[in-house]
């Protein structure tokens, strides 16, 4: 009795000293002028605690329970809702001021208010209309796909995760030849006159015979096979991908997991030079006649002189880099983990442009063709169309998942897979979607299903589809190559 009557009298005091700012709550958050919608749901549990739930429509996250929290009065009024942060409640009991917590904007300080409601609305999310496409012919790597799919000169080279590289024939996915390395591959194979150039996580880059798959030399770029933290850990980096080769200017070019970017030798794979101080290249350099652009994990985005290796410039988006920067002319076109997607200016690196996209990396390689550019985003689930010189925004797509890879951009479709992870707070799919390249209305769509998934594991096609021979081909995290027509 008596501790009940205790727990009764602190509740009355806590109520008497702390306004009640239980009830629904919906607003805007707000960013350069742009805002978003943005929802809290606050409830009192038996404890006394304050049970919340937070509501991002941007990038699907509804009515999601953060878990109880103590409310404190501040001094001038302001009230301390744990990491939530600091609230402000205006005069009539009406509205809430605050900032929206690091958890969901880690580097921008986001400003919001809402307002007291009956309950949280928001539009229901349309679904993907398009009809549902069969596979020309399905393959069965018994091995998770990663980095996606490759063609060349007739051939459809897929790496998977027991260190395996594939060849498959287009045209009915008969299985041509594999080659064992030593380690998983997170990174697509390139080719250029016949040779194929695979980096394994075992450290090392193959050059292999694309008709046989006969090893022509290897050269070690680490001393060490590559660890990957699981995504559950809470050191983990996310580093789903690694750098494949760029084959360009009669040299090969490639970064890797301790910093560095190489160009190498395509007859032997010699170290032509070396740069270094750079903190975990996870894709591919992108290059042009002068120099050789690439993202690094310490969020630079730098330039070196192709030539010499010397860097020439180097750009801060604030946050990790692990995509491949696309080429337009005078623009350089890349995002970051800092939710933001840029266009440089490729002899100074200055921004040209820039886009802010609501609480969501942009881990997607981008594509320029005909003067736009193509991407993906992560939790907003979109692939976008901008102008690539201007930056302007042409059209965006909800595909429903994670839109990790390389758009693969045809004549007139923009093609992408989606994934998703179960148990995660937004219901993203898995998939493969064609896009019309003119306004982004989905073709056709693919999906597979996660029922048999275990918690917390990613399913779907994180990686890049590859098109050639009037068809169109994706690996998954299935172990299947299927390829579509177009």
């Amino acid at each position: 009795m008596a501790a009940m009557l205790h727990l009764c009298l602190a509740l009355a005091l806590q109520t008497a000293t702390t306004p009640d700012i239980c009830g629904a709550w919906s607003g805007a958050a707000f960013h350069r002028g742009s805002s978003t919608p943005y929802g809290l749901e606050i409830e009192r549990t038996d404890s006394g605690a304050l049970a919340v739930a937070v509501s991002l429509p941007a990038i699907h996250v509804l009515h999601q329970p953060l878990g109880e929290f103590e409310l404190r009065a501040l001094d001038g009024g302001k009230l301390e809702l744990g990491w939530l942060g600091t609230l402000t409640l205006g005069a009539d009991g009406r509205t809430l001021e605050g900032t929206v917590a690091s958890a969901f904007s880690p580097i921008d300080e986001l400003p919001f208010t809402v307002r007291r409601v009956d309950e949280l609305e928001f539009p229901a999310r349309p679904e993907l209309a398009a009809p549902l496409a069969t596979p020309v012919w399905t393959y069965d790597a018994r091995s998770p796909a990663w980095p996606g799919a490759t063609f060349a000169d007739g051939r459809v080279l897929v790496g998977v995760e027991d260190g395996r590289l594939l060849a498959l024939d287009p045209r009915d996915g008969t299985k041509r030849w594999e080659f064992a390395t030593g380690a998983r591959l997170r990174s697509r194979a390139s080719v250029e006159h016949g040779v194929v150039y695979q980096h394994s996580d075992d450290g090392c880059v193959y050059a292999l015979d694309l008709a046989t798959g006969k090893e022509r030399w290897r050269v070690r770029l680490e001393t060490e096979p590559i660890v990957r933290l699981p995504f559950d850990d809470p050191a983990s980096r996310y580093d789903r991908f690694g750098s494949g080769v760029t084959v360009a200017q009669g040299k090969l070019f490639v970064g890797t997991h301790d910093g560095r970017v190489l160009a190498l030798d395509p007859r032997d794979g010699k170290t032509l030079w070396t740069h270094s101080g750079n903190e975990c290249v996870l894709a591919a350099p992108a290059v042009d006649e002068r120099r050789v652009y690439f993202g690094g994990f310490d969020g630079r985005v730098r330039a070196l002189d192709v030539a010499t290796g010397k860097e020439l410039w180097k750009f801060d988006t604030r946050k990790a880099v692990v995509s491949t920067p696309a080429l337009a002319g005078e623009r350089v076109i890349v995002g970051s983990r800092s939710y933001e997607f840029f266009g440089l200016d490729a002899a100074s690196g200055a921004s040209a442009w820039r886009h802010y996209t609501w609480f969501s990396w942009i881990e997607s390689s981008a594509v320029v063709r005909d003067g736009s550019v193509y991407v993906g985003s992560s939790d907003t689930a979109a692939v976008t169309a901008y102008d690539a010189r201007s930056g302007e925004r042409r059209w965006s797509t909800d595909v429903h998942g994670w839109a990790w890879g390389e758009p693969a951009v045809g004549e007139t479709r923009v093609y992408v897979g989606t994934c998703g992870q179960v148990g995660y707070p937004a219901p993203h799919r898995s998939g493969f979607v064609a896009l019309d390249r003119e306004s982004g209305k989905p073709a056709w769509r693919f999906e597979t299903s996660a029922q048999d998934e275990a918690a917390g594991t990613t399913f779907g096609f994180p990686g890049t589809a590859a098109l050639g021979r009037a068809r169109v081909f994706a690996a998954g995290l299935d172990g299947k190559v299927r390829a579509f027509e177009p």
